[in-house]
């Protein structure tokens, strides 16, 4: 069996490891968490030990055997790439989402890639197997946080009481990470929101700000027009009617729990999250807001069809993230010995 330890600064890729955790320690692995920025948190709410990356003295890899990560777009992810290979250890890396692929292995001078990658499904793993700078091993591990926690929602929200209609708004950091490139913004979707919404009271919107945003630009811009929440965005899940976001993840995971699920992005420049058509039709202009508003309304309180897109993300993808682990050990191992 395998020491393994497991790194994130992303919240996505910290999840997803996280989910995997159990089937890990099932077969006798021993996991070791380090963490920077929000993942230290989320991983010590957990349950976990944790080294805070930011406090703690460069990692040593006494005893480890192999390095996974989630990926994102800091460098601390990299970083932790080129340690492992300095001391002759490979590296797996986990991509949690469909979304800016390559750019979680940008860097200055070309592309930093660790030595293997597991990622949600076929098509996305022929999209990096297709890219030149790719030379990894790639394994389709699907999403082992949304197979977790599409069982646990599901069971809580059969258990659920509500009186009133409740909506969430799913924010995400678009205007940190892409400036004016996407078109859009949280928080001009949020005010076009408002407009619609104010015409419309007879439900609740609450807005959950990502937690790579700043909470304070987020209580300016609501003013007191709607409640900003802290609860867990698994807490929303289970108690809301309805989800609204742009691109978000949270999008997937709403619409595989039967939720009427409403994808904003007026004015957009690129399709960023081409999976969230899967789930429901972006409005695409303001223009089309007030019918495809009125549309979903109508839908609250109703379970939708989940799309046959999804069917493979979720069947035993711990269990595939823990062989991806293996596989990528036995790799090493096969090309020490040559």
């Amino acid at each position: 069996m395998s020491r393994v330890l497991l790194y994130a600064h992303d919240p996505g890729g910290a999840l997803m490891l996280a989910a995997g955790a159990g089937a890990a320690m099932s077969r006798g692995h021993q996991l070791a968490f380090r963490a920077a920025g929000p993942s230290v948190s989320l991983w010590r709410n957990a349950g976990f030990d944790v080294v805070d990356d930011e406090i703690a003295s460069a990692p040593e890899f006494h005893g480890i055997d192999v390095v996974v990560t989630g990926t994102g777009f800091s460098d601390r992810e990299q970083d932790m790439w080129m340690r492992a290979r300095a001391v002759g250890l490979p590296s797996l890396a986990v991509v949690d989402a469909w979304t800016s692929l390559a750019r979680r292995f940008e860097a200055e001078d070309g592309h930093v890639q660790p030595d293997a990658v597991g990622v949600l499904d076929h098509e996305l793993a022929d999209v990096l197997d297709g890219m030149a700078w790719w030379r990894g091993k790639t394994y389709v591990v699907g999403q082992p946080h949304l197979q977790i926690q599409t069982a646990e929602l599901v069971r809580a929200r059969a258990a659920r009481t509500m009186d009133r209609r409740m909506i969430v708004f799913f924010s995400e950091p678009v205007r940190e990470d892409y400036g004016d490139t996407r078109g859009f913004d949280q928080f001009e979707v949020f005010e076009g929101l408002m407009e619609e919404y104010d015409k419309a009271a007879h439900s609740e919107i609450v807005v959950k700000p990502h937690p790579r945003e700043d909470t304070a630009a987020w209580e300016h811009a609501v003013q007191g027009r709607t409640q900003l929440s802290s609860a867990s965005a698994a807490d929303l899940l289970t108690a809301c009617d309805g989800v609204i976001g742009m691109t978000s993840m949270v999008l997937i995971e709403a619409h595989l729990l039967g939720l009427p699920v409403l994808s904003l992005q007026p004015g957009r420049t690129g399709n960023a999250n081409p999976l969230v058509e899967d789930a429901t039709s972006p409005v695409l202009a303001w223009s089309a807001f007030p019918d495809a508003w009125q549309a979903y309304h109508e839908l609250l309180g109703t379970e939708q069809t989940i799309s046959t897109r999804f069917n493979g993300l979720l069947r035993d993808a711990d269990q595939r993230l823990v062989d991806a682990v293996e596989a990528t050990v036995e790799t090493n191992e096969r090309e020490l010995k040559c």
